[in-house]
């Protein structure tokens, strides 16, 4: 297998789960998510991948990655973010269970079935929805095909760490851009060869797992379990990000295709005069906050790219000192920003400030 392939980002995640031991694929074939699981089935056809199971509809396929895991399986799962309700009810089953799964969410325009487009509308949802009934799930943002199989390994390698559901938010335009992504830079190794299930047993013992806990203590018991494994998971995870430029009064966050373009931006304002630095979350939970605060640094300006009404400013809210003036660039309906705007909207911005 050649370490360097030229992907889609859709199709680098696929080769990261295979690279990382996925051993069950499960899903429902839909736009942008279907680039890949049709790489996952040409893989399979080859004599390498995981074993690939089209399912009848999204939660069908939540739900059999969740028999898979507690047999022992690392399994993969994806959906589209109009999907995003069925994969919060998995994963507070996952949580609850204490079972790994790493489920990679395609955003697009919405709401309804809205386009195929690529938008972060569903931000909100992801993050905090996955707090449902007490549970928790890291959120990995990649915003190119490197990055895309970069947070894979990532997240099959917290998931199995910390034995919890992991979603990786890929937006529609990042899943369809192509890049040559070299995988001898990425330390698969780490992630574990293998995983003991919990209903693998030895000779007649019996197995069985629940999520079911009607007595109230034994409920309150596992959720304190779960929090605290959640504080242990925030003491040690800080948040994954990405810094560039060296614009000290000007900083500029975005994620997705939209920090794409904000680092396009930032080197078309070098001309001008205008020096910026791209702060970049990969992660949106755990929310890099020591990082970004450092980013801010003394700067006066802050600009943020949200594609969205609003969603990922209000995520960033608590995270903004008073001292930064806030400014914000919301584009929705699946467009993606342009350079050109977003060279002249800093400009204006910073002119009339």
């Amino acid at each position: 297998m050649e370490k360097k392939r030229l992907l889609k980002g859709a199709e680098a995640v696929g080769e990261a789960a295979i690279q990382s031991g996925c051993g069950r694929f499960y899903g429902f074939p839909v736009p942008n998510q279907s680039d890949l699981m049709e790489y996952l089935v040409q893989q399979e056809r080859a004599g390498r991948g995981p074993v690939v199971f089209q399912s009848e509809d999204p939660l069908s396929a939540l739900f059999m990655a969740y028999g898979a895991a507690l047999a022992g399986a690392r399994v993969l799962t994806a959906l589209n973010s109009i999907d995003l309700p069925d994969a919060l009810r998995a994963a507070s089953y996952f949580s609850a269970a204490g079972l790994p799964m790493v489920c990679v969410i395609f955003t697009q325009s919405g709401p309804g079935s809205g386009n195929i487009y690529p938008e972060q509308s569903s931000t909100l949802t992801a993050v905090y929805g996955a707090r449902l009934g007490d549970g928790f799930a890291p959120v990995f943002t990649p915003s190119a095909p490197t990055d895309c199989a970069a947070v894979t390994y990532k997240a099959f390698k917290t998931a199995e760490a910390y034995q919890i559901p992991v979603f990786i938010l890929i937006d529609a335009a990042c899943a369809q851009l192509v890049e040559t992504v070299d995988f001898s830079t990425l330390n698969i190794r780490e992630v574990p060869a293998k995983r003991v299930g919990i209903l693998e047993t030895e000779g007649d013992a019996p197995s069985k797992s629940t999520t079911l806990f009607l007595d109230i203590d034994e409920m309150g018991e596992k959720k304190e379990a779960l929090r605290e494994k959640e504080s242990a998971f925030l003491e040690k995870e800080k948040g994954a990000f990405k810094v560039m430029g060296e614009g000290g009064d000007a900083v500029i966050v975005a994620f997705g295709i939209g920090a794409i373009q904000a680092k396009r931006a930032m080197d078309a304002l070098v001309p001008e005069d205008i020096s910026c630095t791209v702060f970049e979350p990969e992660t949106l939970f755990p929310f890099p906050a020591e990082a970004f605060a450092e980013a801010l640094g003394k700067a006066r300006h802050l600009f943020i790219i949200d594609m969205s009404h609003g969603q990922f400013e209000s995520l960033l809210g608590p995270h903004i000192p008073d001292t930064a003036s806030r400014h914000v660039f919301s584009v929705t309906g699946g467009a993606v920003p342009r350079v050109e705007l977003l060279k002249a909207w800093i400009q204006g911005e910073l002119q009339s400030s």
